[in-house]
């Protein structure tokens, strides 16, 4: 007993001094996680116990014991050959805008899943987390089915609080939903370079609100989507949805899948459906698109219906079913697609065409752009609400401006019509730049928030903070 003492304390020191702590394989892992002491290495499972809490504090990094093989067995969960956290009890990771909390990988290839499972508190939370460089868990010790857990996050039978996060880069899957029965609500979040889906809606309910899905299924063929719903009661509001490699969005093995207020362009597919998927399109903007609507040819029963909804198609799709209101033939006018600006220019034709009755859509109060989700009387269609009754001395294309994507690795795009002055500024204020370009290289700076200052042609001036990492 007379060495535990400074033996533990060395350790202690160690972890303070190179802020590092190392994670051993079948670790229980409880208590609090703290910026002092990341990152955090997992060298293989990591198990949050039933009934217990691992609290991670903002700024922290998890990183992930990786491996670049190609073999499935590789990634078994009972081999513990490559990171995994698996949460039978509660884990709380709250980062903030400014100091997310980061999970990925320790070393070349790729993790395994953040599992939260079926005896997972109800109070789990994950906001303004980062989820990257992951790709499966199988054959999941006390799981028989499903065999493969293959996304960033993979949520079984459990519902949390999933919001502000950012999945990217995945091997597989961003985000895995599985035999959710209670609604699992997933707003704000980001899901971009994913190699197959950028989320998974699997025999489960679930409300899928104001999130970005772009990039993905760029490392796969086949049936791969931004969003995969299959046997799925799901509501998707609000959700920008651009060019994804394939599917947009894809139904199938029944369900009933409500698709309001989404903006779908520039996919290889808009939506597709199949397998008794009942589909249900309100207030939706689907043009730009490979092709727009795609079914099999025969779809097993299901009812596929659309409403005060605009697409470029010149006619309307096959198994569609009109009720009405639908603008064919046209183009929603946005501001600079080219630049991922997907609010509306003001002639555009989606201003105030929308469903005169919002309810049972699901609504949220405020659009993706943070701008009330009714501006005039009748709501407009896609994503982006436009602002109106603003008065001439803030024109709505300034006030409308966006910066993408936030956070930002190394290129930043700034959305906005007509002529512009971008300077990018420190937080306290030191000028770092000026550029008369809406594509600006940030890689020569240091990772942190900065201050973007944006000038129209009008004069008039906005200031956006900017997250680089």
């Amino acid at each position: 007993m007379k060495n535990s003492l400074p033996f533990f304390a060395l350790i202690l020191f160690f972890q303070s001094a190179f802020g590092q702590t190392s994670i051993s394989d079948s670790s229980m892992i409880i208590g609090t996680w703290t910026a002092a002491n990341s990152p955090y290495i997992i060298e293989g499972r990591a198990i949050v116990p039933n009934g217990q809490t691992l609290t991670i504090e903002p700024g922290v990094e998890v990183r992930l014991r990786s491996s670049a093989s190609p073999t499935a067995s590789w990634f078994d969960y009972s081999a513990g050959n490559v990171g995994v956290i698996r949460v039978e009890g509660q884990i709380i990771a709250n980062g903030t805008d400014t100091n997310k909390i980061v999970f990925t990988r320790n070393n070349a290839g790729y993790w395994g899943t953040i599992l939260i499972d079926e005896n997972a508190s109800a109070n789990t939370s994950l906001t303004h987390c980062i989820i990257e460089y992951s790709k499966e868990s199988r054959n999941v010790t006390g799981i028989s089915f499903p065999v493969t857990f293959n996304a960033g996050l993979s949520i079984y039978k459990s519902t949390i609080t999933f919001e502000n996060n950012v999945l990217r880069e995945n091997r597989q899957a961003g985000l895995f939903v599985r035999e959710v029965d209670s609604i699992l609500i997933l707003n704000d979040n980001d899901f971009y370079n994913n190699g197959t889906n950028g989320l998974v809606i699997s025999e489960s309910t679930v409300h899928s609100i104001n999130n970005v899905f772009y990039d993905n299924s760029r490392a796969a063929s086949g049936f791969v989507s931004a969003i995969r719903c299959s046997g799925a009661d799901a509501f998707l509001v609000g959700n920008l949805i651009y060019n994804n490699d394939d599917f947009g969005i894809f139904t199938n093995n029944n369900g009933n899948v409500h698709i309001v207020n989404n903006t779908i362009f520039g996919n290889a597919q808009g939506i597709r459906v199949e397998n008794g998927a009942n589909t249900f399109i309100t207030n939706s903007i689907v043009e730009g698109n490979n092709t727009n609507f795609a079914t099999s040819g025969t779809i097993g029963g299901a009812t596929i219906e659309m409403e005060y909804s605009l697409t470029d198609d010149a006619s309307f799709p096959n198994n569609v079913t009109d009720l009405g209101g639908n603008i064919l033939n046209s183009d929603a006018l946005f501001m600079n697609p080219a630049a991922s600006n997907f609010t509306l220019q003001s002639a555009s034709p989606a201003i105030d065409a929308g469903k005169p009755s919002t309810t049972g859509l699901n609504l949220p109060s405020e659009d993706l752009a943070r701008n009330p989700r009714i501006s005039n009387a009748t709501i407009d269609l896609g994503a982006f609400e436009k602002p109106q009754g603003l008065g001439s001395a803030q024109p709505a294309e300034l006030l409308t401006t966006q910066v993408y994507p936030n956070p930002v690795k190394d290129i930043l795009r700034v959305a906005t019509q007509g002529a512009t002055t971008v300077s990018i500024l420190a937080l306290d204020g030191t000028r770092l730049g000026t550029y008369f370009t809406k594509t600006i290289d940030l890689s020569h700076l240091k990772n942190g928030v900065y201050l973007i200052k944006i000038k129209n042609a009008f004069g008039e001036v906005t200031h956006q903070k900017v997250v680089k990492h």
